[in-house]
């Protein structure tokens, strides 16, 4: 398990419902994608992700197990989902008044909510399916993984994971920012308290 369901488990709910809330009735591969976006992007930012979920290879792209459970009650404090007339797993807010999908945001920096919405903003009128794209571009790091472990999927998934890190390549800097994070969440881990 994750620092993602562990350390995390509140803010990562809030933040799939603030998703799901700024997305009225998004699919679960929709918000699969948008949360990997979000990390993906403060790696970039500041050399370490938001939620702290891992993330596996799957056909469809990046998946992290934790946010795909929703299907099945996870973060149900949080969101719920439910297959429409389609077949598709929408992903709801339990909280219905944005006034209180904000005030649980407030577990966030305003900075990070900043990272957030622009993510938002960039992918919002994209379908499931054109964010699967992007996270399948030929340098994309789902792309490079795939290629480099030779991914065999059975049934869409694989077992192959993503390591974030891996876009810190090359950078000291954020390098050292990520290890001095990954000993902070470490701490946080070990001892309930953060």
């Amino acid at each position: 398990m994750s620092f993602g369901c562990t350390v995390n488990k509140d803010k990562n709910g809030a933040l799939l419902a603030y998703i799901a809330e700024k997305n009225p009735d998004i699919h679960l591969r929709k918000l699969l994608k948008m949360v990997y976006l979000i990390d993906e992007k403060f790696m970039e930012m500041r050399g370490f992700p938001l939620t702290w979920f891992n993330y596996l290879a799957w056909e469809k792209g990046p998946v992290a197990p934790e946010v795909y459970a929703v299907k099945t009650g996870a973060f149900s404090s949080f969101v719920h989902c439910q297959k429409n007339e389609a077949g598709k797993n929408i992903v709801t807010p339990v909280l219905q008044h944005d006034y209180l999908i904000a005030k649980q945001m407030e577990a966030y920096s305003q900075y990070e909510k900043e990272i957030i919405d622009s993510v938002i903003d960039a992918y919002s009128a994209k379908t499931a399916d054109e964010l699967s794209d992007i996270t399948h571009q030929k340098n994309s790091l789902w792309s490079k993984i795939v290629e480099e472990q030779k991914v065999t999927f059975v049934d869409g998934k694989s077992d192959v994971e993503i390591p974030l890190t891996r876009l810190n390549e090359g950078n000291e800097e954020k390098k050292a920012v990520y290890e001095e994070a990954l000993d902070y969440m470490q701490f946080c881990n070990a001892t309930s308290s953060c």
